[in-house]
């Protein structure tokens, strides 16, 4: 069975994604991104990748699957103004999986 894989974000990021053949869901300004995300769920998308800004806007229905096997939702970096939180949930995933935190300098 072949997982199906998303992109959801800011178009200008979207267009890396497209360029390698994942299906690509710019955001929508006829919907909110909960609902979004939430359409991309429930259409079993098995790995969803959301640019930070967006998943900033949408951390608690991101925190919803944090947990879950499916979807595995990758927040990367975006545009414009960092705010780690891409790293931050990802050092978060480490630290569940390994039980070490990796990205100390300790």
């Amino acid at each position: 069975m072949k997982a199906k894989i998303a992109a959801f974000g800011e178009k200008d990021i979207m267009l890396i994604f497209k360029a390698i053949g994942i299906e690509v869901f710019p955001t929508n300004k006829n919907l909110k991104l909960e609902e979004q995300l939430e359409k991309l769920v429930k259409e079993g998308y098995a790995i969803i990748f959301i640019t930070e800004n967006v998943a900033l806007e949408i951390n608690a229905v991101i925190k919803k699957y944090m947990n879950k096997t499916l979807p595995s939702i990758v927040v990367i970096p975006g545009l414009g103004k960092k705010e780690n939180f891409a790293v931050e949930l990802l050092r978060q995933a480490v630290v569940r999986a390994m039980g070490v935190d990796l990205f100390t300098g300790k």
